[in-house]
């Protein structure tokens, strides 16, 4: 069985890769246990955490480049967990990298897929951005989508395009609607939310940090080992109990500043909480107060799929993915 990763070197390509690998079978296209005898990782660059085991190979190259994508997607691909993506504030500060990379990438890819004539499974990492507004705040499996950034909107364009490639029986299409995915490590980056992991990361490297919103704004997360589960849950299902739309919202729970403030402080002490200020943004606030705050799936639980236990939770598993003791 051939497994694509695009975003593979990221945080979560890796954490999925590394699991995959693990596994050591999935099922494939036609509802089969196979063992994965190659796992392509196409990003942009290498990956900085290179997976020693004989049945990866890594890719480098652009979605934007055909040559690069026909020579990730060249084999006879089973799986694609296409997972790159210019980033929320990325694709917002730069209109015409989101589209060509969100957008054009997605569809050389769902073209190249469609083309192999193997039906391959696609699972598309889609977000909440697609939707925005205050009447966005409590969604569940029939919330109508409503993006207000461009992110949101590319993300929304690609779920129907998936859609329509699986109507047309060109690929086993399933597009998952991401809750924001904390706490990553290293660097922050420029999605709008890198504040939620930022308020635990750097406190923990005894770093300030400066936090854009207001210490109660709840924020609807997901846990990177809860995110690569469901990403497999919905993988390994057959078509029919997947179920249609091929879009799923995939449920998160609720977390703010304080949340974490709280948590970090059981676990480091109460100086911790020092090392964190509040310097309000008048331009992320609004924003993120016009994100998702209660987000629920029913067509998720159906899957077996569960959400996080609790703020402290996510501090456990970020310092256990940085080899600390709580």
């Amino acid at each position: 069985m051939r497994i694509v990763i695009t975003g593979g070197a990221g945080f979560l390509g890796h954490k999925l890769a590394v699991e995959i690998l693990d596994r050591d079978t999935l099922t494939d296209q036609h509802g089969a246990k196979q063992k994965v005898t190659e796992l392509v990782i196409f990003d942009r660059a290498a990956p900085t955490v290179p997976l020693a085991d004989d049945r990866v190979q890594v890719v480098t190259g652009d979605l934007g480049d055909p040559d690069a994508v026909k020579l990730a997607l060249g084999g006879p691909t089973d799986t694609i967990f296409h997972l790159a993506a210019v980033v929320s504030g990325e694709a917002e500060a730069d209109h015409e990298l989101g589209l060509k990379v969100n957008l054009d990438g997605t569809r050389a890819l769902l073209d190249f897929a469609g083309r192999s004539g193997r039906k391959p499974k696609f699972i598309f990492a889609s977000s909440l951005a697609v939707y925005g507004g205050p009447r966005a705040r409590i969604i569940d499996d029939f919330t109508t989508p409503t993006p207000k950034s461009s992110y949101g909107t590319q993300k929304l364009v690609c779920e129907f395009l998936v859609d329509d490639y699986d109507r047309r029986g060109l690929i086993d299409g399933r597009s998952l609607r991401f809750p924001t995915v904390a706490v990553r490590p290293g660097k922050a980056n420029a999605a709008n939310s890198s504040f939620i992991s930022s308020v635990v990361r750097e406190p923990v490297a005894g770093r300030a940090t400066v936090c854009p919103v207001s210490r109660d704004v709840p924020v609807a997360l997901i846990s990177p080992n809860r995110l690569v589960a469901a990403v497999l849950s919905c993988h390994e299902v057959s078509s029919d109990i997947y179920g249609w739309p091929r879009a799923m919202v995939l449920p998160a729970i609720q977390v703010t500043v304080a949340d974490f403030l709280e948590a970090l402080e059981a676990r480091k002490g109460p100086r911790i909480r020092d090392l964190v200020s509040f310097a309000i943004d008048p331009a992320i606030e609004p924003m993120v107060k016009g994100w998702p705050a209660s987000v629920s799936s029913d067509r998720a639980r159906a899957l077996g799929i569960a959400t996080d236990g609790g703020p402290g939770e996510f501090i456990e598993q970020y310092l256990a993915d940085i080899g600390q003791k709580s």
